[in-house]
């Protein structure tokens, strides 16, 4: 009788065990469905609300990816669970497949989600990271990249030293590394819009994202890269147009990482002889739609040239003068695309402050300095 008395609690308790699965699996499929009507809508604070509140810096990635979706035609917009592992009553992960079109081209790639509940509701609580710790960072990594969360942490520390030596003031706060599997899992993370795939991004208040690099020395170099941006956003208030945010983290990180060669007004022209490239052709270049690399590195080096001319003729610390001032207007929310139209319009009036001339002056006197051996 106990035996099957017994036998009647297992069965229950399977039975219980199985309703319990389903129920969360049908909860499961809401939620993406919910996601992914929140994003073909364009609806921000319904995406939000799926969103985890746990990481603050998570909010704002989250918030800016989806601004991106507002602001540009991505289509057809789909999210399909490839595999559902419940972990407990309150945690699963997911392998989510995302597809979407964008000017003509059509896009997908798989990741593995966790969603949590808080308040008895299921949220974004971010990929399936591990995480290692150092002095000054957390790394979070995916579980088959542990080699290259390794590289990172030989190299971080480094990193840091180097980015306070050269700017000359400390980085503040702890700052968070997420490694991505590959580049075109990184762009999708960051923007679905990016018309290239990048090795390094940060955005004030987000973490550092990069993703798959063979030695602690490239990771190194895009640290002090993201860096430098983690201290002068901040320093500016995030006032910076796109293209000096881009030549300070050039001349700062890039430029002590090449031979002397590299930085040389010869080596410049004779790269780039084609380009013509100057400030206020940089105010008006979108380096997030460009596709062709010698346009983007010509961007990138256009952008460090000048702030090295800038140093050079004005000196160190009026340049970081320009930084400073910038961050006394107030904060506007977005990345560096979105509010680089006021930011232009804000750097133009630090610059007659702070060197005394307009942009349009000291355009001129780069493009005299840069061309006058022509």
């Amino acid at each position: 009788m106990r035996k099957y008395l017994l036998l009647i609690v297992l069965s229950l308790i399977l039975l219980c065990t199985g309703c319990v699965k389903k129920e969360i699996k049908g909860e499961i499929q809401d939620f993406v469905q919910k996601q992914e009507r929140s994003v073909n809508e364009k609806d921000l604070e319904s995406y939000m609300n799926t969103i985890s509140k746990e990481e603050s810096q998570y909010l704002a990635e989250k918030k800016s990816w989806m601004r991106d979706i507002q602001e540009n035609k991505i289509e057809d917009y789909t999210l399909n669970v490839e595999k559902i592992k419940i972990l407990d009553t309150a945690k699963v992960c997911l392998n989510l497949r995302q597809s979407y079109q964008y000017e003509g081209k059509k896009y997908n790639i798989e990741f593995p989600l966790v969603l949590v509940k808080e308040d008895d509701q299921w949220k974004d609580h971010d990929l399936l990271f591990d995480e290692i710790d150092t002095q000054h960072f957390k790394i979070k990594y995916l579980k088959n990249l542990e080699k290259y969360a390794m590289y990172i942490k030989s190299a971080c520390e480094d990193a840091y030293e180097n980015v306070q030596k050269r700017y000359g003031e400390k980085i503040e706060g702890y700052t968070t590394i997420k490694l991505y599997e590959d580049k075109e899992l990184l762009r999708q993370s960051v923007k679905l819009s990016f018309s290239w795939q990048f090795g390094g991004w940060y955005e004030y208040p987000e973490s550092i994202k990069t993703t798959e690099f063979k030695n602690e020395e490239t990771y190194r170099k895009i640290l002090e890269h993201e860096l430098i941006h983690k201290i002068t956003i901040k320093k500016s208030n995030n006032n910076m147009p796109y293209w000096f945010t881009e030549g300070l983290a050039v001349y700062f990180a890039n430029f002590p990482n090449e031979l002397k060669d590299y930085q040389t007004k010869e080596y410049y022209l004779n790269t780039y002889k084609d380009y013509k490239i100057d400030i206020l052709k940089l105010e008006k270049a979108n380096l997030e739609k460009m596709e062709d690399s010698k346009s983007i590195n010509c961007y990138y080096d256009s952008a460090g040239m000048i702030v090295k001319f800038m140093v050079e003729t004005y000196g160190l610390e009026k340049v970081k003068k320009i930084v400073e001032e910038l961050g006394k207007f107030p904060y506007d929310e977005g990345t560096g695309s979105e509010v680089n139209e006021k930011s232009i319009e804000r750097f133009h009036l630090v610059v007659e402050r702070i060197l005394g001339m307009s942009v349009e002056e000291l355009n001129k006197e780069w493009v005299q300095f840069i061309y006058e051996t022509e």
